[in-house]
């Protein structure tokens, strides 16, 4: 026969007891755990002790120990039926040579021992103390028998002996799940249970992308940040994880809420959802391309009609009905969006974007928690030119065409900005890292035009953080630009008049050397001169 557990975890405690050699009728309980919780006891057996005859007992420091007591269980009346049933519907041969015919025939000695068979092997689906504490507490419930001990708080609650399960009731809002404990107070004068919290968890992620260098966004990582051109489609990715005891729940909803800025314009067809065994797998599957299932058709996706100020919502009532899903499993929703319209924030701000989760956090109920959100961040930047003349005079009538560099080392144009009446500034908005071409395509009337400036944007954004920021900009021969505004401002000369050869240009070059030869030869002629006259004399 297996010993009776001693301390058991039924949805998201872990749970450590310390054990003092002390065999008093009442105890003080304490949990430690998150403030505020409110506990009710249900004493499913009665526990008496009684110290052994004789003097042989081990003492430690003068108090004797748990081998020194006897122990005695009885099952409470109340809980006999419901305790009969599980075994009933649980127990194996260990327990009769042949099953009974009814529930209630099952003697208070089998229900002990069948308590004292369970483990906290996660292995056994059915025999184990977790599911054990899961079905008892929802046939108490069903029954409605009140609790033995209500308005518990954890906090040096007393108790009497036996064993025990504690639900945790609190009416729970915000990233928090109800509990359930299970455990056999054997003898204790203290008992200490130090709860750890198991949550589900969501992330939000988009791609990065370079088109000068880069020939395909999917094959990029993910990250918490990227800067996109305008008009650029940006794929985007949530992962979400499920609580550790989720398989544990009637039903286990989640909820993914969705909200783009609104410089963002969301491709409502492109939304897909993916499942796989586990959050490393998803991790690590980059392009999506190994997709363990396509899930999509299991999740309900709401685009219209929300009240919460998302932007979309995809929704499961109970992921478990879907065939495969453990308590490993991880959801993937991708979609994309276009970068575009008046309200794309341009500089440091960022479009924002975030996601947080909603889901089940109580298995006996229909409360909902939901996560922390998480925000992810496309950054885009704008070119100002001013053009003036030689005397810092703003000047009217030229017109600009800016490109950019692909991979093939072709260009494409951006946007052409005309000349017009009394015009001197040119800006173009929404501008991704890159190379990029600027010509001078229009010409003001007496003045030359400028040659071609070839240059590359180039920022540093964070990639890993949980409220992504913009570090530096640059726009190489443009000029240093400003994270605050997003701007790289130049302003381009034109000069007027005959273009002469610049220093340090071939013709000055030859000017030169033209000038030393001669001042040479100059002096040779006269050295020689002077020579030739006095050989004369």
């Amino acid at each position: 026969m297996k010993k009776l557990a001693t301390m058991f975890l039924a949805l998201v405690m872990v749970l450590a007891i310390s054990i003092p050699a002390f065999a008093a009728e009442n105890i003080t309980l304490t949990i430690n755990g998150e403030a505020g919780r409110e506990y009710v006891g249900y004493k499913l057996l009665s526990l008496t002790t009684s110290l052994k005859a004789g003097e042989h007992h081990t003492t430690h420091d003068g108090d004797h120990t748990d081998d020194c007591y006897n122990f005695a269980y009885t099952v409470n009346d109340n809980y006999r039926a419901i305790l009969q049933q599980e075994v009933f519907n649980n127990g194996g041969n260990y327990l009769w040579d042949v099953k009974p015919g009814v529930a209630t025939v099952i003697t208070d000695a089998q229900i002990l021992k069948y308590l004292a068979n369970q483990t906290s092997d996660n292995g056994d689906v059915y025999q184990t103390m977790r599911q054990v504490a899961d079905r008892l507490y929802r046939a108490i419930k069903t029954a409605g028998i009140a609790a033995d001990k209500t308005n518990l708080t954890g906090n040096n609650d007393e108790i009497t002996q036996g064993y025990w399960i504690f639900a945790d009731v609190t009416n729970l809002t915000g990233n928090a799940a109800n509990s359930l404990v299970m455990v056999d107070t054997k003898g204790q004068e203290k008992l200490t249970i130090n709860s750890k919290t198991s949550l589900p968890t969501v992330e939000k992620k988009v791609k990065d992308i370079d088109d000068s260098e880069d020939t395909s966004i999917l094959d990029n990582a993910w990250h918490d940040s990227a800067d996109h051109d305008m008009g650029d489609t940006i794929p985007f990715k949530l992962t979400a994880t499920l609580a550790s005891n989720a398989q544990y729940y009637t039903a286990y909803k989640i909820v993914f809420h969705d909200t783009l800025s609104a410089g963002l314009t969301l491709n409502a067809d492109s939304i897909k959802v993916y499942m796989y065994d586990t959050k490393y797998k998803a991790d690590v599957d980059i392009d999506l391309n190994d997709a363990a299932k396509d899930v999509t058709d299991n999740f309900v996706k709401t685009t219209t009609g929300l009240t919460d100020g998302c932007t979309f919502e995809v929704s499961c009532d109970n992921v478990f009905a879907i065939d495969g899903v453990t308590k490993d499993t991880a959801f993937v929703v991708y979609y994309e969006a276009k970068l575009q319209g008046n309200d794309v924030v341009i500089g440091v701000l960022g479009n924002s974007n975030k996601v947080y989760l909603e889901y089940s956090n109580n298995p006996y109920g229909e409360g909902t928690g939901k996560t922390e959100e998480d925000v992810v961040k496309v950054f885009t930047y704008k070119l100002v030119i001013n053009k003036t003349d030689t005397h810092g005079h703003a000047l009217a009538g030229a017109g600009f065409t800016l490109s950019k560099k692909n991979v093939d080392n072709t260009y494409t144009v951006i946007a052409v900005k005309a000349a017009g009446a009394g015009v001197t500034q040119f800006v173009w908005e929404g501008l991704d890292d890159g190379d990029y071409k600027l010509e001078e395509t229009t010409v003001p009337e007496g003045y030359n035009k400028m040659s071609d400036i070839v240059f590359a944007i180039s920022a540093v954004h964070s990639e890993t953080d949980g409220n992504p920021s913009l570090i530096s900009l640059d726009g190489g021969l443009i000029g240093t630009g400003v994270v605050d505004t997003g701007a790289i401002t130049k302003d381009i000369v034109n000069n007027t008049g005959t273009v002469l050869p610049e220093t340090g240009a071939m013709g000055t070059m030859w000017l030169i050397f033209g000038g030393a030869m001669l001042v040479i030869f100059a002096g040779v002629f006269m050295v020689t001169r002077k020579k030739m006259s006095v050989y004369e004399d």
